[in-house]
C-alpha cells in the first residue's frame, strides 16, 4: 500500500463502516472521499474511523508495580540500572526527551527496577562525558553505558526477561519512513504562518503513514504490530504525546491556529490508538509533563 492511499476520508459512510466490520482484514481506503480542512484549505489526513473493536490491554503489559526513582547525579558509574537524560527547567526533574520516554516504557513492559538520573549540560558525570561523549539517553546495566535511543531499545528487549518487545522485520522501518518525529519538530518550531500550513500538512501525512499501517493489520488489533506492546509502540507513543499535549500551545502563544489528534474524529484509528494506549502504566509514569514538554519546545523555538 503506497501514499496514494493516504488522501482518504475523515468519516467513514457507515454501510462501508458495517462492511469492513465483517471483513477479517480491511479494505482499501482509496475509495473514500476528501476531507479533513486544515488551515484554511484541504489537506490530506487519512482517518479511517470506527473501523474495529478494541481489544482490552492485558495484564502483562501494565506493571504498574515497576519503581522509579529520580537519582542525584553520582560521581561514579553506577551498578544498578539508570538511564541518563536530560533534565527539566529546574535542573533536576525529568526534562523533555521523546527518547527517554521510549527507553522508559521499554523498561517498564519488561519490569525492570532502574533509577533515572536527570543531567545538565553542565553537571554531566565525568565518565559520561568521556565514555560515550555526554550523550544522553545514555543507559547504563551491568556496568555497560548504551547510547542512541534505537539500539538501547533493542538492548533492553535483549538483556531482560520478560514479555518479547521485539518488532517483526516487516515492521522494521515503519517509524522510519513514516517521519513524524522530524514533521513535528519542524512544526513545532515554526514560527511562521505563511510555513505553518504546508508544515502541518507533513505531520498529517506522517501520522496518515501510521494509519495506513495499522490499516493493513486485521480488524481489532489494538497496536502497532499486534496484541501486545512492542518496541514500535514506544517509539511511537512518545512522539505523539508531544503532539497532543504540547504542539497546541505553542501555535496559540505563536498566534497561529492549533491542532492535534483531537481535531481527528474520535473514530481514527490514530487517536483512538493513542488514547488507548496513553493510558497503559508504562507510557503514564515515564511521562515528563506538558508544561516541561512545552518549555523544551520554547527553547527549540528560540535556538
Amino acid at each position: 500500500m503506497d501514499l496514494a492511499f493516504a488522501v482518504a476520508g475523515l468519516n467513514s459512510p457507515p454501510g462501508l463502516r458495517a462492511k469492513q466490520a465483517t471483513s477479517s482484514t480491511r479494505t482499501s481506503p482509496a475509495s473514500l472521499p476528501v476531507s479533513s480542512r486544515a488551515r484554511g484549505h484541504w489537506a490530506p489526513v487519512a482517518a479511517l474511523g470506527g473501523l474495529f473493536a478494541l481489544k482490552a490491554a492485558k495484564p502483562s503489559q501494565s506493571r504498574g508495580s515497576t519503581r522509579v526513582r529520580l537519582a542525584a547525579v553520582p560521581a561514579e558509574k553506577p551498578t544498578k540500572t539508570t538511564l541518563f537524560t536530560k533534565a527539566g527547567p529546574d535542573g533536576s526533574s525529568l526534562g523533555d526527551c521523546p527518547f527517554s520516554h521510549s527507553v522508559q516504557m521499554a523498561l517498564k513492559l519488561k519490569g525492570v527496577d532502574y533509577d533515572v538520573v536527570p543531567c545538565t549540560a553542565d553537571n554531566k558525570p565525568a565518565w559520561l562525558v568521556s565514555e560515550v561523549e555526554g550523550k544522553m539517553p545514555c543507559l547504563v546495566h551491568g556496568g555497560v553505558a548504551k547510547v542512541e535511543s534505537a539500539e538501547i531499545l533493542k538492548w533492553i528487549d535483549q538483556e531482560f526477561p520478560g514479555p518479547s518487545l521485539a518488532v517483526p522485520e516487516e515492521f522494521h522501518e515503519v517509524f522510519s519512513k513514516c517521519g513524524l518525529l522530524e514533521a513535528i519538530a519542524a512544526y513545532n518550531k515554526n514560527t511562521n504562518e505563511e510555513a505553518d500550513s504546508s508544515l502541518l500538512v507533513n505531520v498529517q501525512v506522517a501520522i496518515s503513514q501510521l494509519r495506513l499501517h495499522m490499516f493493513d493489520l486485521p480488524i481489532g488489533t489494538p497496536y502497532m504490530c499486534g496484541d501486545q506492546l512492542t518496541l514500535l509502540d514506544c517509539q511511537v507513543l512518545p512522539v505523539l504525546y508531544i503532539l497532543q499535549t504540547v504542539t497546541a500551545d505553542l501555535k496559540r502563544e505563536a498566534a497561529l491556529e492549533p491542532w492535534n489528534l483531537s481535531e481527528l474524529p474520535e473514530s481514527d484509528e490514530i487517536r483512538d490508538y493513542y488514547t488507548r494506549a496513553s493510558a497503559l502504566p508504562a507510557f503514564t509514569q515515564s511521562c515528563y509533563s506538558p508544561e516541561v514538554g512545552k518549555w523544551g519546545w520554547k527553547q527549540a523555538q528560540n535556538a
